[in-house]
């Protein structure tokens, strides 16, 4: 007999929202605290977010970015992996970009270069990368996408069963 997972995906549940909050803090420390404040760019539409906050009026923020950017991929995945796939994303993306809010608000103008890394290119390159990852990751375990891109890898999955 199979063991059953404790994520559901095909439905909601408490548990995949607890882990979509902890997935969305813990990108927005690897994207917002150790890549952002050094000017190195994530990937996909939270890379493009970072970019445009930086060249655009300040009342234009990355998390407005975020949320604006990643909607139309999201009405996609709506259309291809159902309401709880769509659900969990844009849920996931909120904690995200509220977390990054709060980061680029009240952290952030406080220091200069990364709280964790200070200007070390390297260790924010590197570890901004890791712990953003691990924040994706743990979105799509937990049955979401956190970023447009994120949503076409689980759509590729799916379509032509190639690993994530």
């Amino acid at each position: 007999m199979a063991k059953k997972s404790l994520i559901q995906k095909d439905k909601f549940s408490v548990v995949n929202f607890i882990g979509l909050i902890i997935a969305g803090i813990v990108n927005a420390v690897g994207a917002i605290l150790l890549l952002f404040p050094v000017s190195i760019y994530d990937s996909g539409m939270s890379g493009l977010s970072m970019l445009l906050d930086q060249v655009t009026p300040n009342f234009l923020t990355v998390s407005m970015f975020l949320v604006v950017l990643d909607f139309p991929v999201f009405l996609y995945g709506l259309k291809k992996q159902g309401a709880v796939f769509t659900v969990y994303s844009l849920f996931a993306v909120a904690i995200y970009s509220i977390t990054a809010f709060v980061f680029t608000a009240f952290i952030l103008p406080n220091v200069n270069g990364s709280p964790i890394a200070g200007t070390e290119l390297i260790l924010c390159a590197v570890f901004g990368g890791i712990v953003s990852g691990i924040g994706s990751g743990l979105t799509i375990k937990f049955g979401g996408a956190m970023d447009g891109l994120d949503v076409l890898a689980v759509l590729f999955h799916k379509k032509l069963n190639l690993s994530i």
